[in-house]
């Protein structure tokens, strides 16, 4: 059920928001009969995206488990807080999206002891005993595009393009480094972070300049402000690893694949945990050892078999422990274009 954030900005009002799409599965447990989850997102869940994925995962591990499930999505910043005070009183656990909602959740979880909630990609200030704070281990999935790019460079010189510097994305770029050098340590990783999450004509300015440096495949962890990088890798005739959704749609003669978070089997991770009374909260990370990272599929007219093949064993590396990733902490050593 998708519910506006006006329809849903009170108590009052929410009580009209009820139903859901709760399923009759026994699966998951008898103590989930007749629980209710929320999910309250500050961004579309029709973008053909992560939150899309997000919503589908949320409410297809609902339905498993015999809950009812609602969907809110709030477009003003003011009913944050209000918001997540209605959907706690009537919910049992509740999921929320990104950091611009850690005051809302730091206000309302500890009023709320017996809710569990999943604080998604964000941190508390301190941690509370009733929240996950859901993160992944983007660098596995974008070590995996490295593999890709170091395979296929001609000029040995492969590029990096970040939204903005943060945590999150110097994941991306520490594990397509750490890939792209396992393949050849003579390889050049350039990077640039473009400080937007929503400029195309910017992302595509910086693609065009990493581009005319003899930069032949570029990994790019921009948000919005892919869509420009799709347009310059078409344009100029370059390589692209994209991240969090298929590549190929929108860079079909380009896109070699693209690595990120699996949102869908994150939603079911945290939902199982609800419904075995397993719920775990603090700071969780998930990794490809969850299903909850991948790399997407490949452009099968651009990445060969043997490629593909040495993706599948890294990943099986890295699975198994034989392969450890380094994380963010490792950006600052990084030297640019080394």
């Amino acid at each position: 059920m998708l519910i506006s954030a006006l329809a849903c900005a009170s108590a009052v009002a929410l009580s009209a928001c009820g139903g859901g799409s709760g399923g009759s599965s026994e699966e998951g447990g008898s103590s989930t009969s007749g629980k209710t989850a929320t999910l309250v997102s500050i961004q579309s869940v029709n973008d053909k995206g992560v939150m899309q994925d997000f919503v589908g995962g949320f409410k297809a591990a609902t339905e498993k488990a015999g809950m009812q499930s609602n969907v809110v999505v709030l477009t003003d910043p003011s009913t944050y807080e209000s918001t997540l005070e209605s959907v706690s009183g009537r919910s049992d656990l509740v999921f929320t999206t990104f950091p611009p909602m850690i005051q809302a959740v730091e206000k309302v979880a500890p009023k709320h002891e017996k809710v569990k909630y999943v604080l998604l990609d964000a941190r508390l200030s301190k941690p509370l005993d009733n929240v996950q704070e859901l993160f992944f281990r983007e660098n596995e999935s974008s070590y995996l595009g490295g593999i890709v790019a170091g395979r296929l460079t001609q000029t040995k010189k492969v590029g990096f393009l970040g939204s903005i510097k943060q945590d999150v994305v110097d994941r991306y770029l520490v594990g397509f480094q750490a890939g792209v050098k396992s393949v050849d340590p003579t390889i050049k990783v350039c990077f640039a972070y473009v400080g937007s999450l929503s400029d195309p004509a910017l992302g595509k300015q910086f693609a065009n300049t990493m581009y005319g440096q003899d930069v032949d495949i570029i990994h790019a962890a921009t948000a919005g402000t892919q869509l420009g990088i799709y347009q310059a890798a078409e344009e100029q005739k370059k390589y692209l690893v994209s991240a969090d959704v298929d590549v190929l749609p929108l860079a079909p003669n380009y896109g070699l694949t693209a690595t990120g978070p699996d949102f869908a089997s994150a939603a079911k991770v945290a939902v199982e945990q609800f419904a075995g009374n397993s719920f775990k909260t603090g700071l969780q990370v998930y990794g490809l050892n969850d299903n909850a990272v991948r790399i997407l599929p490949f452009n099968e007219k651009l990445v060969p078999k043997d490629v593909q093949a040495d993706v599948e064993k890294a990943k099986q590396g890295i699975i198994d422990g034989s392969i450890t990733v380094p994380d963010d902490k490792s950006a600052g050593s990084l030297t640019n274009c080394g």
